[in-house]
């Protein structure tokens, strides 16, 4: 056993930590849960996609292909990071839910089987999509279909009431030190020269502002109350596929009983961050159908600290951007957090 297997053991009680090195695995695992046909087994194995923070493999067998995704009790992408394995269980509530809205459904992977004991999802692949993260590249920006599918996706989502949807406090807690607290501490050692050579520099001021973490700070405090809401937690290019135009969504984890302005700040911050064009911008108010009560003040302030995080925090993005361009787009962001 692999020390990584060890810790997920120790750590879950589950014997079964699941990789893309190792089919045989794999095809042991699939049959003792009775996930295959009796005549079925695993012919192909790789990763789909380069999740942050799950295990996601394509399975292929002689007769189907799925996709299996499996949460660590750290993030995939950076494994000294613990996060709350049980995340996995959380978007499984998250497709259930939204399977049973038809206008969700449409855009919503099926829920083939789940296994909470070892924190395995089975879900249909979706063959031909391809994330949006390509929205970054300026050559392929964002269609307009596909930003008025997002926007009434989010109208649609956002006048679920939750019920007693899981509170998912572990992982919002983690995402909140990642999105209101840390870009903002000089001290949080964020290799960014590593990402762009010279970035280190342009956020030293955004490190050392006093009243940008104050602020950074009571957002964060707004994002960790409970709302009245369905949110998806995560709504960017990364947790969108389209395939012919189709928009789908995935990677519900991060979903919880929230404030429908940080999807759509959200949103809004990587339209900025992807330099759409001022009409898609526009167009939000047009096609978004605002649930009752909804805040735009505070949208516009989930929008600009999205995008300063984005900018100097851990979690960066393939942007096309030039350190002039990040550097434009933290004062915008900034100066509109502050104001």
């Amino acid at each position: 056993m692999t020390d990584d297997a060890q810790r997920f053991k120790d750590a879950t009680g589950s014997p079964w930590m699941l990789t893309a090195e190792d089919p045989t695995r794999v095809d042991a695992y699939l049959r003792e849960r009775n996930f295959l046909g009796p005549a079925e087994s695993v012919t192909a194995l790789s990763r789909a996609g380069e999740g942050n923070m799950n295990v996601t493999l394509r399975v292929k067998t002689i007769e189907r292909q799925f996709i299996l995704k499996q949460s660590r009790p750290w993030v995939a992408k950076y494994p000294t990071l613990p996060a709350p394995v049980d995340r996995i269980l959380v978007e499984k509530a998250y497709l259930e839910r939204t399977s049973c809205v038809p206008a969700l459904a449409a855009h919503t992977p099926a829920l083939l089987a789940a296994d909470p004991e070892n924190f395995v999802l089975l879900l249909e692949d979706l063959t031909g999509a391809e994330d949006l993260l390509r929205a970054y590249d300026h050559r392929q920006p964002i269609l307009a279909e596909e930003l008025r599918a997002m926007l009434a996706y989010l109208s649609e989502l956002h006048q679920m009431a939750p019920g007693d949807f899981p509170a998912n406090l572990p992982l919002r807690e983690l995402n909140h030190a990642h999105i209101f607290v840390l870009p903002f501490r000089a001290d949080n050692g964020f290799p960014l020269d590593d990402f762009l050579p010279g970035l280190a520099e342009v956020a030293r001021p955004y490190q050392h502002d006093a009243d940008l973490a104050a602020r950074a700070a009571a957002l964060g405090e707004r994002y960790l109350a409970t709302g009245s809401c369905l949110v998806h937690g995560d709504f960017y290019p990364g947790s969108l596929m389209s395939r012919g135009g189709h928009l789908f969504v995935i990677d519900g984890e991060f979903a919880h009983p929230g404030h429908p302005e940080f999807d759509l700040g959200v949103l809004t911050a990587h339209l900025l961050l992807a330099a759409a064009p001022a009409e898609q911008l526009q167009s939000i108010d047009q096609h978004y159908r605002k649930p009752a009560g909804f805040d735009t003040g505070l949208a516009r302030q989930f929008c600009y600290v999205e995008v300063l995080r984005r900018l100097i925090g851990i979690a960066q993005l393939p942007l096309a951007l030039t350190l002039g361009q990040r550097k434009a787009l933290l004062a915008q962001a900034h100066q509109g957090l502050l104001d």
